[in-house]
């Protein structure tokens, strides 16, 4: 498996599973909608979406489709696969029932201040205005049109599904999660520094046609082009925001233990990231893109391979 496809799995894995499921859900539901005007809150045709904005407790986002590309509060690209995993949503949601009269109001105060108001448009027009929210175990999804006081409860059709959960993603959980991406022709130098241990540390530069580690006459070119290609789509399998972990937060005050730098002939791939200790039983490893002034997590098993030292380059000899 190459390292985009093994990338690809990672992102899906920590970003996406939970939206995904609500597609492909995990138990078939034999039931259908019971109601007229099943599917209010679908639109058939999504190519017509081009503006979709999602509130909740005085937090606004935006994704807005430029060129056929989805981008995230006009600041990043987006996340694709979680847009066209909304989007499938959006088309194939029905409403299964209303909720019982009794429950109406109530639970209407709830949706409109604990939910998010999403506001879909294309071409210039608002296509849906609507609530969506779920209940405290997650298990039951509402969604309760704009101007409207009575929430209904909607799924997907086949499948027992939390669809208001594609709504609770976080912010930075929408974000293309790459970083950079270089490969042999276009990179110019990767700097790898351990604080700790500098005898370890090693250059990588392009030179006569090729990379090549000063202080080593026969290179390992197979090991170098394995090597390299795992930075040809080195995505986070996180972004943090200072604030949001106190405990990450702590850690960025501290030093550093890897530095990882990147010169491309893209000055957009051209980037420094650092790196930093591990904590005790906690899987993933604070990294900080400096150019981007960005927090991002890494699983620690996943960028293991990142940190090599220069003897590996080395090719062996006959009889070695």
């Amino acid at each position: 498996m190459n390292q985009k496809l093994k990338n690809i799995t990672l992102m899906v894995i920590l970003g996406i599973l939970v939206a995904c499921s609500v597609i492909l859900g995990v138990t078939k539901k034999s039931g259908r909608a019971t109601i007229e005007n099943a599917g209010m809150f679908a639109i058939q045709d999504t190519a017509r979406i081009d503006k979709i904005t999602m509130g909740s407790g005085g937090v606004s986002m935006l994704l807005q489709k430029v060129d056929g590309v989805w981008q995230l509060n006009d600041q990043y690209k987006a996340e694709q696969n979680i847009v066209r995993v909304l989007l499938a949503i959006l088309k194939d949601v029905q409403v299964v029932r209303k909720v019982p009269k009794s429950q109406a109001k109530a639970l209407a105060g709830e949706v409109m201040t604990k939910g998010v108001l999403v506001e879909i448009s294309g071409e210039g027009k608002l296509l849906r205005s609507f609530y969506a929210a779920g209940n405290d175990n997650k298990t039951v999804s509402y969604m309760m049109a704009a101007g409207a006081s009575q929430p209904m409860i909607v799924n997907i059709p086949g499948y027992e599904s939390y669809v208001a959960g594609i709504f609770e993603i976080p912010q930075n959980d929408w974000r293309d999660r790459t970083i950079l991406s270089t490969n042999w022709r276009t990179l110019q130098k990767l700097d790898m520094q351990y604080r700790q241990f500098p005898e370890y540390d090693f250059t990588i530069e392009f030179k006569f046609n090729f990379l090549s580690i000063d202080g080593i006459d026969r290179l390992d070119t197979a090991r170098m082009m394995d090597y390299i290609e795992q930075f040809n789509f080195l995505q986070a399998d996180r972004f943090l925001d200072r604030g949001q972990n106190e405990k990450y937060d702590s850690l960025l005050r501290t030093p550093e233990t890897v530095s990882l730098s990147i010169s491309d002939i893209n000055a957009a791939n051209s980037k420094t990231i650092l790196f930093y200790p591990l904590i005790p039983d906690d899987p993933m490893m604070l990294g900080y893109v400096k150019e981007d002034d960005q927090m991002a997590l890494f699983q620690a098993n996943r960028i293991q391979s990142w940190f090599a030292i220069r003897e590996e380059f080395m090719a062996k000899g006959d009889g070695e």
